[in-house]
Parts: C-alpha cells; sequence; structure tokens
C-alpha cells in the first residue's frame, strides 16, 4: 500500500515554502550543455528519516499525475504540443513506501526525465539523459506516442532483451539465434 500524504521541509529557497510534495529537480542541463547533480536535493529526498534504510526502487516515466481522485490534479508539469516541458531529471518529492510480499517495504521514486531528442536539445543531451534515467532505473518506460518507428530506436546504442527461465525452447531455442527469430516474429 501506499504510504499516506506526507509534508517536506525544504530548505532551498527555489522550492516551495508550503511543504507539499512536487516534482524536484535533481539532473540539471546547463546553457552549455553541461550537466550538474544537485546533491543536496538528492539527499534530502533520499535520507529522509523514513527512507535511508530501505531498499529503493526508481521508476523513471511520464506520470502525469499524483493524487486521490478528488483532489485537484497535482504532478509533474506537463502539456501537449511541440516544446518540451521537462529538462534534466526530476524526482518526485514524495517516496512511497510499499510493502513487499515477504513484508518488508521498499522505497519507491517517481522520476521525470526531459522528452528524448527534442528540438532544442543536443543528440549528446538527450542520449546522456536517457541513459543516466536508464541506469538508476529499476524500471524505465520509454514513452512514445502511437507506434515504435525505426528512427525512435536509432538514438539507442544498444537495446538488449534479457529473458529470464524461458519456458519454450521448442519453439525458439536458447541462445541469440531463437531470441532473434522470436523477437522477428513479435516486432
Amino acid at each position: 500500500s501506499l504510504s499516506d500524504k506526507n509534508v517536506y521541509d525544504w530548505s532551498s529557497e527555489e522550492e516551495e515554502p508550503d511543504g507539499k510534495a512536487r516534482p524536484i529537480q535533481v539532473l540539471v542541463v546547463k546553457e552549455d550543455h553541461t550537466f550538474e547533480l544537485d546533491e543536496a536535493a538528492l539527499s534530502r529526498i533520499l535520507l529522509a528519516e523514513d527512507v535511508r534504510d530501505r531498499d529503493v526502487v526508481a521508476v523513471s516515466a511520464a506520470v502525469d499525475w499524483l493524487g486521490e481522485a478528488e483532489e485537484p490534479l497535482t504532478g509533474f508539469s506537463w502539456r501537449g504540443g511541440s516544446e518540451r516541458e521537462t529538462t534534466g531529471i526530476q524526482i518526485w518529492s514524495e517516496v512511497f513506501l510499499v510493502d513487499k510480499p515477504d513484508g518488508h517495504k521498499v522505497a519507491v521514486l517517481l522520476m521525470d526525465t526531459q522528452g528524448t531528442f527534442d528540438s532544442q536539445s543536443t543528440l549528446r543531451d538527450s542520449a546522456t539523459v536517457f541513459a543516466l534515467s536508464t541506469m538508476i532505473s529499476s524500471m524505465q518506460v520509454y514513452n512514445i506516442s502511437q507506434n515504435v518507428q525505426e528512427d525512435d530506436l536509432q538514438h539507442l546504442q544498444s537495446l538488449r532483451f534479457l529473458v529470464r527461465d524461458w519456458s519454450f525452447p521448442y519453439e525458439f531455442p536458447y541462445g541469440q539465434e531463437g531470441g532473434m527469430t522470436f523477437l522477428e516474429k513479435r516486432l
């Protein structure tokens, strides 16, 4: 189950003083196309008393709304259109504690990243943010509208599928050849 709504004590002048959960910028893309990690912001989230000694699950996805059905829309900023809304990486300031089947709680972080390959970012910017979010995420959602096109995948350096405990070696044999045959049929 998700934790109750919490109030957070943030100290940065840039952050809202009301204590409500909201997106926190942790990876900043600077005008000169370099990156800066806001270690203080990340530390405030990960070193909070109810998080610091727990396993963390990081989910990188487009999350438009967080809250109860009767509450006004809140969450990561988003909008339609051709211009990007998010830059770098943001983490939701509220960490959700979720019970695992074994009774232990894990801390679930929600991350939002800038769109890939927009008109304002360099190829290096997009690839770097995508790679960083993929490396630190337990789950990465690559949000593509309507259909996967070849050009959506050409920017990826490498995409590998690892299928554990394959149950159908009589249909598609173990290994690269069987895996490729399976993927060609499915994709």
